[in-house]
């Protein structure tokens, strides 16, 4: 919180904060926000359409919490940096802090829900491991402090796990959760078939486990869809024509975006899945804070993106030896999590095969649907890199103290893990 006022601008903010405008459309006129095939695309249905709707409501409301109007002025990216300042597209300092804060402020909610989940899976010693690794990535600490869509996914993603452990009676919280994190962003949709596994996948010891089964799927299907077409009002006339609409314009952009990269920046354009695989991988566990996607503006941010990683904290942990001791961790926890879910009771288990089901689809999205190796991509996979790297690690610990089970140290380090450790783990 104390560090958002020092993150590099991103002009896609700009756009961010001019379309919270539709938090004061949703609440005094959402009739006018409906899209009529009929009428001319304007700028302002075309990001209705095509980008998910919970980041600019909660940018809204931190505007009128404080007083702030929005912005009548969306960034042209084809106009240079001077233009857009004196068109007033660059919002003044004061809206950037409010609205970096009002996103940021998710993010003790996201280190909560993240050590209940710790504490389901394997104590306390997990929760606190699961915490330290996600708030401690410097790409958490860049990509979701600004006023931009990361940090709304991301609560979503942890906030949809969370659910995930309570699936089995809590059917409509959990569609309410998958409803969050797809209206985060969109990208987030593979979540919702995880999703229907999840409430539908009972004990077999289950009485009357066929009609509990439908009484789940109604109840997780009834939260999201009521959920996201209450925050969507462009889809309300006609949900599937607006749906083909928003897949159309959707491909227009990635078009004009792949278009625009390969004469820019060729390097930047993945065109096999090797590739996509290979850069989430370094994006994940070794690539320092990237900044922008193209280089508009970098000599108006230069001096900004400096005096950033100058901070402590902002650029740790990313280099060889620790992307080496991360990916390692991560798969250890991977390996931990299949052979819990071969051993452990029913809950651990569908709660890990969940886990596991939900990280292959998000990444397998990334290298099979997206061919721009943009690093914000990357970041609703971190949370689960922190899950599994604290398991591993938690395990790794498990396994190896009896090879500390004399002496002093075994003591010492027994005494320190039982402060956090379930008596179960110790002699």
């Amino acid at each position: 919180m104390w560090g958002v006022v020092k993150v590099p601008f991103h002009p896609d903010e700009s756009t961010y904060i001019f379309m919270s405008a539709d938090f004061e459309n949703i609440v005094t006129n959402p009739l006018a926000m409906i899209w009529e095939a009929e009428n001319p695309l304007t700028d302002i249905f075309r990001y209705r359409l095509i980008d998910a709707p919970l980041t600019r409501y909660l940018l809204g409301i931190g505007r009128a919490l404080t007083g702030l109007p929005a912005p009548a002025v969306d960034w042209d990216w084809s106009a240079s940096w001077e233009a857009n300042q004196s068109s007033g597209a660059l919002p003044v300092a004061r809206m950037l802090l409010i609205e970096r804060l009002t996103v940021a402020s998710l993010f003790p909610i996201c280190l909560l829900l993240l050590y209940l989940i710790g504490l389901k899976l394997d104590g306390r010693l997990m929760g606190i491991f699961s915490i330290l690794l996600l708030s401690l990535h410097p790409l958490i600490l860049l990509h979701t402090r600004r006023a931009m869509a990361e940090g709304v996914l991301m609560f979503g993603v942890i906030l949809t796990l969370y659910a995930f452990t309570k699936a089995g009676k809590h059917a409509f919280l959990v569609g309410l959760a998958v409803a969050v994190a797809i209206n985060a962003k969109h990208s987030a949709i593979l979540l919702l078939p995880i999703g229907i596994i999840a409430v539908c996948w009972l004990p077999n010891s289950s009485t009357r486990k066929f009609s509990r089964i439908l009484i789940n799927l109604t109840g997780y299907l009834l939260g999201f869809i009521l959920l996201t077409a209450l925050l969507n009002p462009v889809i309300w006339r006609d949900p599937f024509a607006s749906a083909q609409e928003a897949l159309i314009q959707r491909q227009i952009l990635l078009n004009r975006q792949l278009a625009d990269i390969k004469r820019i920046s060729p390097a930047h354009v993945l065109e096999t899945p090797a590739e996509r695989a290979a850069i989430s991988l370094a994006q994940l566990f070794i690539a320092p804070p990237i900044f922008s996607e193209v280089g508009n503006y970098r000599l108006q941010t230069a001096q900004a993106e400096v005096e950033y990683l100058s901070i402590p904290g902002n650029n740790f942990w990313r280099n060889s030896l620790s992307a080496g001791i991360t990916l390692g961790l991560t798969l250890l926890g991977i390996i931990a999590a299949f052979r819990i879910s071969s051993t452990g009771n029913f809950n651990q288990r569908r709660i890990l095969i969940l886990f596991m089901l939900s990280f292959l689809v998000m990444l397998m999205s990334i290298i099979l649907m997206i061919p721009l190796a943009w690093q914000r991509y990357s970041v609703p996979l971190i949370p689960f890199v922190s899950i599994f790297a604290g398991l591993g690690l938690v395990w790794g610990i498990k396994n190896s103290r009896r090879i500390f089970s004399h002496g002093r140290l075994s003591s010492r380090l027994s005494q320190i893990l039982a402060q956090f450790a379930p008596d179960s783990w110790m002699p």
